[in-house]
Protein backbone atom coordinates (compact mmCIF):
# COMPACT_ATOMS: atom_id res chain seq x y z
CA UNK A 1 0.00 0.00 0.00
CA UNK A 2 1.30 3.43 -0.93
CA UNK A 3 2.25 5.32 2.22
CA UNK A 4 0.90 8.67 1.04
CA UNK A 5 -2.51 7.85 -0.40
CA UNK A 6 -4.06 10.69 1.57
CA UNK A 7 -1.85 13.38 -0.04
CA UNK A 8 -3.93 15.15 -2.69
CA UNK A 9 -3.90 18.33 -4.76
CA UNK A 10 -6.42 20.05 -7.02
CA UNK A 11 -7.50 23.38 -8.46
CA UNK A 12 -10.89 22.93 -6.76
CA UNK A 13 -12.08 21.02 -3.73
CA UNK A 14 -14.05 18.64 -5.97
CA UNK A 15 -10.91 18.22 -8.11
CA UNK A 16 -8.70 16.90 -5.30
CA UNK A 17 -6.85 13.82 -6.58
CA UNK A 18 -4.22 11.63 -4.98
CA UNK A 19 -0.74 12.60 -6.17
CA UNK A 20 -0.25 9.21 -7.84
CA UNK A 21 -3.30 9.80 -10.07
CA UNK A 22 -1.68 13.02 -11.25
CA UNK A 23 1.59 11.24 -12.08
CA UNK A 24 3.37 12.74 -9.08
CA UNK A 25 5.28 10.29 -6.87
CA UNK A 26 4.93 10.19 -3.11
CA UNK A 27 7.11 12.88 -1.51
CA UNK A 28 10.15 11.63 0.36
CA UNK A 29 9.21 13.91 3.24
CA UNK A 30 6.51 16.37 4.23
CA UNK A 31 6.08 18.95 6.96
CA UNK A 32 3.20 20.65 8.71
CA UNK A 33 3.41 23.51 11.21
CA UNK A 34 0.21 24.85 12.80
CA UNK A 35 1.47 28.46 12.61
CA UNK A 36 3.67 30.49 10.28
CA UNK A 37 5.73 32.42 12.83
CA UNK A 38 6.71 32.25 16.48
CA UNK A 39 7.41 35.07 18.87
CA UNK A 40 8.91 35.04 22.32
CA UNK A 41 6.41 36.17 24.90
CA UNK A 42 7.21 38.35 27.90
CA UNK A 43 7.56 35.27 30.12
CA UNK A 44 10.21 33.78 27.82
CA UNK A 45 7.98 31.12 26.28
CA UNK A 46 7.27 31.01 22.54
CA UNK A 47 3.82 31.41 20.99
CA UNK A 48 2.73 30.53 17.45
CA UNK A 49 0.96 33.04 15.22
CA UNK A 50 -0.46 33.06 11.70
CA UNK A 51 -1.85 30.43 9.37
CA UNK A 52 -0.52 26.87 9.19
CA UNK A 53 2.20 26.04 6.64
CA UNK A 54 3.18 22.76 4.99
CA UNK A 55 5.65 21.41 2.46
CA UNK A 56 6.22 18.34 0.30
CA UNK A 57 9.78 17.42 -0.69
CA UNK A 58 11.26 14.97 -3.18
CA UNK A 59 14.86 13.83 -3.34
CA UNK A 60 14.48 13.38 -7.12
CA UNK A 61 11.80 14.39 -9.66
CA UNK A 62 11.86 14.01 -13.41
CA UNK A 63 10.89 17.03 -15.53
CA UNK A 64 7.50 15.60 -16.53
CA UNK A 65 6.67 14.94 -12.85
CA UNK A 66 7.66 18.48 -11.87
CA UNK A 67 5.54 19.77 -14.77
CA UNK A 68 2.47 18.12 -13.20
CA UNK A 69 2.93 20.43 -10.19
CA UNK A 70 3.78 23.47 -12.30
CA UNK A 71 0.60 22.92 -14.37
CA UNK A 72 -1.34 24.50 -11.50
CA UNK A 73 0.37 27.82 -12.24
CA UNK A 74 -1.43 29.75 -15.00
CA UNK A 75 1.72 31.34 -16.45
CA UNK A 76 5.43 30.59 -16.44
CA UNK A 77 6.01 33.86 -14.60
CA UNK A 78 3.64 32.97 -11.72
CA UNK A 79 5.42 32.39 -8.41
CA UNK A 80 2.38 31.08 -6.53
CA UNK A 81 -1.22 29.95 -6.93
CA UNK A 82 -4.16 29.06 -4.68
CA UNK A 83 -4.83 25.30 -4.67
CA UNK A 84 -6.68 22.74 -2.60
CA UNK A 85 -4.59 20.15 -0.81
CA UNK A 86 -5.01 17.26 1.54
CA UNK A 87 -1.87 16.88 3.61
CA UNK A 88 -0.78 15.23 6.82
CA UNK A 89 -1.11 17.21 10.01
CA UNK A 90 0.47 16.44 13.33
CA UNK A 91 -2.21 16.60 16.00
CA UNK A 92 0.07 15.25 18.69
CA UNK A 93 -1.92 12.01 18.90
CA UNK A 94 -1.51 10.54 15.43
CA UNK A 95 -0.76 11.67 11.93
CA UNK A 96 -3.88 12.27 9.84
CA UNK A 97 -4.69 14.07 6.62
CA UNK A 98 -6.79 17.23 6.51
CA UNK A 99 -8.00 19.30 3.56
CA UNK A 100 -7.15 22.96 3.07
CA UNK A 101 -7.03 25.80 0.60
CA UNK A 102 -3.42 26.92 0.39
CA UNK A 103 -1.04 29.11 -1.54
CA UNK A 104 1.38 26.82 -3.40
CA UNK A 105 4.77 28.40 -4.08
CA UNK A 106 6.80 27.44 -7.14
CA UNK A 107 9.96 25.45 -6.40
CA UNK A 108 12.91 27.62 -7.38
CA UNK A 109 16.37 26.62 -8.62
CA UNK A 110 19.00 27.43 -6.07
CA UNK A 111 16.61 27.05 -3.13
CA UNK A 112 17.27 23.35 -2.76
CA UNK A 113 16.12 22.46 -6.29
CA UNK A 114 18.96 21.74 -8.71
CA UNK A 115 19.07 20.12 -12.14
CA UNK A 116 21.20 17.01 -12.48
CA UNK A 117 23.76 17.86 -15.19
CA UNK A 118 24.59 15.75 -18.22
CA UNK A 119 21.35 13.81 -18.49
CA UNK A 120 19.17 13.44 -21.59
CA UNK A 121 15.88 14.12 -19.79
CA UNK A 122 16.04 16.75 -17.05
CA UNK A 123 16.03 15.40 -13.51
CA UNK A 124 15.95 17.58 -10.41
CA UNK A 125 17.33 17.00 -6.93
CA UNK A 126 15.93 18.55 -3.77
CA UNK A 127 12.55 19.70 -5.06
CA UNK A 128 10.36 21.21 -2.34
CA UNK A 129 6.90 22.72 -2.77
CA UNK A 130 5.76 24.93 0.08
CA UNK A 131 2.18 25.72 0.99
CA UNK A 132 1.30 28.77 3.06
CA UNK A 133 -1.90 30.28 4.45
CA UNK A 134 -3.58 26.90 4.93
CA UNK A 135 -7.30 27.29 5.67
CA UNK A 136 -9.47 24.27 6.50
CA UNK A 137 -12.19 23.33 4.00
Amino acid sequence: MNRCTELKIGATEAGLLELRYRGIPCPDSWTYTPYSTTKVRGDGRSAGFGYPVASWSWDVLEQWQLDKLLDFLAAASDASVVVYISTYTDTGKRQKASSFTAIMHRPVDGEGKTMVPEVTNPIYNGVSVSFTRLESV
